[in-house]
């Protein structure tokens, strides 16, 4: 039988060698969340198995392996413990409260070295047991085969939740916590009925741990990817949000939100919690559900008046059970003042402009009439390139208020030679290639209103005749503009290419800022020849 001193020790004295080689293999990631729970573990057990395996070569009473494997169970559920909380990320109340569960298995550590002492009956009769050996042993069992199985259940379903971290892999760690509850328990239940003998039991257990911890690091790889990276990433991203993020149950009532929100609304969670949506927004902006029904929502704080755009976004438990919303604030104030000012700039700047040239093309009426044609030719010439390009401010202000977003497609290819045909009309050279499909899911009209100024800039520019290829090169639809002379001056070509301008570096031209916003608001870029400038390109995503 393998309880023989030639047989079942080293035995068991080659499983502590394979536990120890775990723990040595295993002892860099004590850095890691868990890690130090992890490796306490595996030494633990290649100490316990190193003992039983000395008890059964020198011969000593077979009862010793039985308070033994007790300190493997008991010390491991504390080391199982802290390697399950810490390597999931449970934090808060959920630590707090296995770390008072705990205790119990520290208890019957204790326990198990007092039998082994001898402090406590070796082997107790059922009348000999009393209080101190229930207190020390008995209730400690209870607690850490719930334990085990309890944290191995959670560390399997986490593996459910979380994308980065595979259900074989949380199958195979949690076969380590499941093998140390089992099969101690097996063996004791086939002990009892004289099955086996306690040191065969005793071979069994180790083993059966052994192969857990085997097919854990094989199968499990415990830190090719972290579950606690994104239970605690997902809280940390939403924590650090500058926007605010209130979360609300089914019914409207607050559950959580983040320190953005609290700095917001100048209330604690635990001030707010379980109260309506209506708590720190006003009633009158919340519609029949007591969610807001407007995108953007003013409110009146210390920091005075300010405005939010707002998102609510249903959070689901899973596919099917809704859990209640996330309702996100954004603070647009300043976007807002800024594209108010803008507007009244704008509205002001053509107004007067009109006006002011109106006067100008009267005087230059009135400087014709006395006799001096140059100079009223003159006036006449800086009001026209005043009022064109007062005009072209606005069809690019225009332009860019398009909704690039569109169900139907764009044929590039048509709207390219409808303006190219326009051009011609006024007398420029211009000539239109197309090649195949050139489709587009995007705004027609923002798509025509690019080509247009991309056309309209170069025949403006260019000293010989403009080729315009249009043609579909895979996801992208590009539209090359060329000419045999230098068309984009250099200055064009750095401010665009450095996304702004300086004193020293300004586009002459609004079109070709026109075609670079319009390229991006699509989706697409703009691709200048920066270094002879015969060449500017459009790139239009196709979906």
């Amino acid at each position: 039988m393998l309880s023989a001193p030639l047989v079942g020790g080293p035995v068991l004295g080659a499983v502590a060698a394979a536990f120890g080689w775990y723990a040595w293999r295993l002892r860099g990631a004590r850095g890691r969340p868990g890690g130090t729970g992890l490796v306490a573990l595996v030494a633990l057990l290649a100490v316990v198995t190193l003992a039983e395996a000395a008890v059964i070569a020198a011969g000593w009473p077979s009862p010793l392996l039985h308070p033994l494997t007790q300190v493997a169970v008991f010390g491991g559920t504390v080391c199982w413990a802290a390697f399950v909380v810490a390597y999931t990320g449970r934090t808060g109340s959920s630590r707090v409260i296995l770390g008072l569960v705990a205790v119990a298995p520290a208890v019957g550590c204790l326990g198990a070295v007092l039998r082994v002492t001898q402090v406590l009956p070796l082997e107790p009769t059922f009348e000999g047991i009393g209080a101190a050996y229930l207190l020390l042993l008995g209730t400690p069992t209870v607690v850490s085969f719930g334990l085990l199985v309890g944290l191995s259940i959670l560390l399997a379903w986490d593996a459910t939740r979380y994308a980065s971290f595979e259900r074989s892999r949380g199958a195979a760690l949690a076969l380590i916590g499941g093998s140390l509850a089992a099969a101690p328990m097996l063996t004791s239940t086939l002990e009892t009925g004289g099955t086996i003998s306690v040191p065969t039991g005793a071979v069994v257990v180790q083993s059966t741990v052994l192969a857990a911890v085997a097919v854990a690091v094989a199968v499990g790889r415990p830190y090719r990817s972290l579950p606690i990276a994104e239970a605690i990433g997902r809280d940390a991203i939403v924590s650090n949000l500058n926007d605010a993020v209130v979360v609300v149950d089914g019914d409207a009532r607050i559950v959580d939100m983040n320190r953005s929100a609290e700095a917001l609304f100048e209330r604690s969670l635990e001030e707010v919690v379980r109260e309506p949506l209506s708590a720190l927004v006003d009633a009158d902006l919340l519609g029949s559900e007591g969610l807001p029904t407007e995108s953007t929502i003013p409110f009146q704080g210390s920091a005075g008046k300010r405005y939010f755009d707002v998102s609510v976004s249903r959070v689901r438990r899973d596919a099917n059970a809704e859990a209640g919303y996330a309702v996100a604030l954004r603070d647009v104030t300043d976007e807002r003042i800024r594209g108010q000012r803008l507007e009244v700039l704008q509205r002001v700047l053509r107004h007067n402009v009109r006006n002011d040239m109106t006067a100008v093309y009267a005087m230059a009426d009135a400087v014709a009439e006395s006799g001096d044609e140059r100079v009223a030719e003159r006036l006449r010439e800086t009001a026209d390139s005043l009022v064109d390009v007062s005009e072209r401010a606005r069809a690019v202000e225009e332009s860019m208020c398009l909704d690039p977003a569109s169900d139907d497609a764009a044929d590039v290819s048509a709207l390219v030679t409808e303006v190219a045909a326009v051009l011609r009309e006024q007398g420029h050279d211009v000539s239109v290639t197309t090649d195949g499909d050139a489709e587009v899911h995007r705004s027609a009209e923002l798509v025509a209103s690019i080509c247009e100024h991309l056309l309209s800039y170069a025949t403006g520019n260019a000293d010989a005749p403009v080729a315009v290829t249009v043609e579909r090169d895979g996801s992208h639809v590009d539209v090359a503009v060329e000419s045999d002379g230098r068309f984009l001056p250099e200055q064009d070509a750095a401010a665009v290419t450095n996304g702004g301008e300086t004193q020293l570096e300004h586009a002459n031209d609004l079109e070709i800022w026109a075609v670079s916003w319009g390229a991006e608001r699509l989706g697409g870029e703009l691709v200048p020849d920066c270094e002879h400038g015969r060449h500017v390109g459009v790139r239009i995503p196709v979906e």
